[in-house]
């Protein structure tokens, strides 16, 4: 379970998007993302979200 969790950086290189949008992203609840204290991690199972609009 743990080897499909990814913070904003990697997801950031994953998907080749801003890290300040993938935040933006996790907060609207449109990335399969939780936040633990300041820090979201990311499934990185899912889609790249540029691929869904």
């Amino acid at each position: 379970m743990l080897e499909n969790i990814i913070g904003v950086k990697e997801a950031s290189k994953l998907w080749n998007l801003e890290a300040s949008y993938i935040k933006n992203l996790c907060a609207q609840g449109k990335v399969k993302a939780k936040k633990i204290g300041n820090v979201w991690v990311i499934d990185k199972t899912q889609e790249n979200p540029k691929q869904r609009q």
